[in-house]
């Protein structure tokens, strides 16, 4: 074990770097015009499997421990989708080629790659939108539970795998902190705006939101992911493409032909996707099963 390393609560995938220069960057102007890149909205739920906790160090004393409090805005709770985001990225990355942009600190180096052409970074403008999540503390029930204090990972250790956590295998607690979670069972709206991908491109967000028929697995998020908190799943309703004359018609998306949809852009990832990233996949989706008990 490493020093600093925690014992438990995680595992590591193959990090794949671009063997390639990336594409050019998207102009503004055609993401409306060109027909191959797609412009629209999707909207679904989340739902938590493990308690889940999201705040920004934010924490009080109770019974004499420090408590992390969920994060909170004009009185209600708040889920940023910056949050959401970098959640979602680490498994993009994951499935995908892509640098450790902890080691990558450089600002006048920055190694483009696969990922920030879509999340952006550096030249590259994000053409991925996750709205906040707002949540109304009257209809959503929080408790306080039991946790453990964060431990620090040096950064030798990281490279060059990319760190996950199990559904699974996780931390005994020391009962040192407390956090205040969501439990259970709590259902989240969430929209992305997705701004000119690619098919290929969307392939990929689609994977990495657990959600391409046959490639289904969940995902880990929020704070306290080492200690049996934060897996969610995605289920998507509907995706909604506007017309890009802007007019008043638009495309719809759901049910069969909104699975049918998400699966022929996961297809078209996939045909692609280097042998490295579909070991990491089946990696993802044999710990996901295992948290259903499947």
């Amino acid at each position: 074990m490493q020093e600093y390393e925690s014992p438990k609560g995680y595992y590591y995938v193959q990090r794949k770097e671009p063997s390639a220069p990336v594409a050019t960057t998207v102009k503004h102007s055609d993401i409306y015009k060109d027909p191959k890149l797609f412009y629209g909205t999707l909207i679904g739920y989340i739902k938590t499997l493990k308690p889940l906790c999201f705040t920004q160090n934010l924490f009080k004393f109770q019974n004499e421990k420090p408590t992390y409090l969920l994060q909170r805005e004009a009185g209600k709770i708040v889920l940023p989708g910056s949050q959401l985001k970098g959640a979602i990225k680490t498994y993009m990355q994951a499935l995908s080629e892509s640098y450790d942009e902890e080691i990558e600190r450089d600002p006048k180096n920055i190694k483009p790659d696969p990922v920030n052409a879509i999340t952006g970074r550096g030249k590259y403008a994000s053409r991925l939108l996750f709205n906040d999540i707002i949540i109304d503390e009257k209809k959503a029930k929080t408790k306080i539970i039991d946790g453990k204090q964060q431990w620090n990972q040096k950064l030798e250790n990281r490279y060059p795998s990319i760190r996950l956590y199990s559904h699974n295998d996780h931390e005994d607690l020391d009962h040192k902190v407390l956090f205040e979670v969501l439990p259970t069972k709590t259902y989240l709206d969430f929209e992305i705006l997705i701004k000119g991908l690619t098919k290929v491109e969307m392939g990929l967000l689609f994977l990495a939101t657990g959600i391409v028929p046959k490639y289904q697995f969940d995902l880990k998020i929020g704070r306290g992911k080492n200690l049996d908190m934060g897996s969610v799943r995605f289920t998507p309703l509907k995706l909604i493409q506007p017309n890009k004359s802007f007019k008043n018609t638009r495309k719809v998306y759901a049910e069969k032909e909104l699975a049918q949809f998400i699966y022929s852009c996961g297809n078209a990832y996939l045909k692609n996707m280097s042998e490295a990233n579909n070991e990491n996949l089946n990696q993802i989706i044999e710990d996901s099963k295992r948290s259903d008990g499947k």
